[in-house]
């Protein structure tokens, strides 16, 4: 049996800011991933951009940008650590290998889009091996060793099928967010939520689920991947040729409106589509040029991605998507859960953005909290013994694996469904009725579960995503339904208005 001082779930930005500063306590440190390290995580396709006090853009605009664009649901503790230790943990990673470029306001990393966050997270990587730790790559975690504490946690090895087992004196979560619960979404296939799963299993709680950041210009064309869409200058329109603009009286250009206003973009696009007014279910961008002239005035990461893309044509269509999500395991500003031993960093946690997430606050969050949870966590793990686990355990996930030979539903299939369920009842605007039948719907898919065929490998791991999404898209629906407003990211139909005497106050799983 593997074992370590720390276990480390999860390789992209966070989890190795946690993996370097664990090892420079001087302790040992393994990172298990499902993907190579630093690969196919949020962070490597994250835009590079990272918020923070740098040029005149002070701590504390900071502080109250992000409270306020939270809708004041947010943990005011871990934002004002967040944004007094930003700027030096940015610069901080200079001396790790990333070349960091200052701006008013944060700062920012090179790299080749659509992977820009490559310019990121493969210095981190390198690093992080240059000081002895070990990466473990291909195994997906299924759950925690957890008794009085969390003592490391049980892996399906994808490359030979086989379970195995890594001790250690301390755990840390940093698998990402649930955006896969989402049948639109622009996040790797492979963030599903688990961490958050395997969190809640193990008794840590869940705080913040029913808020999930919606991007209203996403891809919606035939063949294409439903990455956001390099946002142009021209006119976003339904069916009928009406301005979307013009008709909420979103008085700004389409790209400011994108991203300042992204919320009400993406609910007046959701409207206009739900209510028949959309092409295939999405709305249409008319460029207001030539694509080629309008490369002139576009980013870096734009021009790429419509060059990859070969996007030529002056009619595009797009349509919301889930970008990123708010909730997550409860955290104190070292990373610690409720359980002893077990911690957290990234995405994987709720508390910081609140309802809703300032541009930038992504990665800023990662870099910060995964440096305190590395340190917290070392330190635990030089203060306790060890444990391994009981061979009997690893048996009995062998025979859950085995047991999935018996089924006739293929994961897949059951995955499509419960993205699409939660796609067309908890999306961008939701409702009593409809969360009603989305639990009623994961109810009954969750029988469906026990029917599941597996025949190779990677249907394996299919499997147990879906058994982790299952729990999840439940503590997403659930919250959806108990907070009976709107606010941030969360829209009611049914309860329209932000209610501050009710519902300033956040909902834990």
């Amino acid at each position: 049996m593997t074992s370590t001082d720390v276990l480390i779930i999860g390789g992209g930005a966070a989890g190795l800011r946690a993996a370097i500063e664990a090892a420079r306590v001087g302790v040992n440190v393994i990172i298990a991933s499902k993907a190579p390290i630093g690969y196919a995580s949020s962070s490597m396709y994250a835009g590079g951009g990272f918020r923070a006090a740098f040029e005149g853009y002070t701590p504390e605009r900071h502080f109250e940008e992000t409270i306020i664009g939270g809708k004041f649901l947010n943990d005011q503790e871990l934002v004002r650590l967040m944004v007094n230790e930003a700027p030096e943990r940015l610069l901080e990673l200079k001396n790790f290998g990333v070349e960091l470029h200052v701006r008013p306001g944060g700062v920012y990393v090179h790299g080749d889009p659509p992977a820009s966050g490559l310019g990121l997270v493969k210095p981190l990587a390198e690093y992080a091996s240059s000081l002895g730790v070990k990466f473990i790559e291909g195994v997906m975690a299924i759950d925690l060793l957890v008794d009085d504490r969390a003592y490391g946690a049980v892996f399906y090895d994808i490359n030979s099928g086989e379970v195995r087992a890594i001790s250690a004196k301390a755990v840390v979560l940093a698998t990402g967010g649930y955006s896969q619960l989402f049948l639109r979404n622009d996040n790797p296939i492979r963030v599903t939520g688990d961490g958050c799963a395997m969190a809640l299993k193990a008794g840590a709680n869940l705080i913040d689920m029913e808020f999930t950041q919606f991007f209203p210009l996403g891809l919606a064309e035939e063949n294409m991947p439903t990455w956001l869409f390099p946002v142009v200058f021209g006119r976003l329109v339904n069916s009928q040729g009406e301005d979307i603009l013009k008709k909420y009286k979103i008085n700004v250009p389409l790209p400011i409106a994108a991203v300042q206003f992204r919320d009400l973009l993406s609910r007046a696009m959701w409207i206009e589509i739900s209510e028949g007014r959309g092409v295939d279910e999405a709305l249409i961008i008319e460029v207001a040029e030539e694509i080629e002239d309008n490369l002139k005035v576009l980013s870096r990461m734009a021009k790429s991605l419509i060059r990859i893309l070969k996007i030529t044509k002056r009619r595009v269509r797009v349509a919301p998507l889930a970008h990123f999500t708010m909730g997550g395991v409860d955290i104190s500003i070292n990373g610690e859960t409720k359980v002893p031993g077990l911690y957290a960093c990234g995405e994987v946690t709720g508390g910081v953005h609140g309802a809703n997430r300032l541009g930038g606050n992504a990665l800023t969050e990662a870099i910060v909290f995964g440096a305190r949870a590395g340190k917290s966590a070392a330190e635990w793990a030089k203060n306790c013994e060890g444990k391994s686990a009981d061979p009997t355990v690893i048996k009995k996930y062998e025979a859950q694996i085995s047991s999935l030979k018996n089924g006739s539903i293929n994961p897949k299939e059951l995955k499509f469904k419960l993205k699409s369920a939660m796609w067309r009842k908890c999306g961008v605007i939701r409702n009593k009725a409809d969360l009603n039948e989305l639990i009623k719907f994961i109810d009954e898919v969750k029988g469906g579960a026990r029917e599941i065929r597996a025949s190779n490998r990677i249907e394996v791991m299919e499997s147990l995503e879906f058994n982790n999404m299952l729990i999840i898209a439940e503590a997403v629906a659930l919250s959806a339904l108990l907070r009976e407003e709107s606010r941030g990211a969360h829209c009611r139909k049914d309860f329209p208005n932000q209610r501050d005497d009710i519902w300033l106050r956040r909902i834990a799983v």
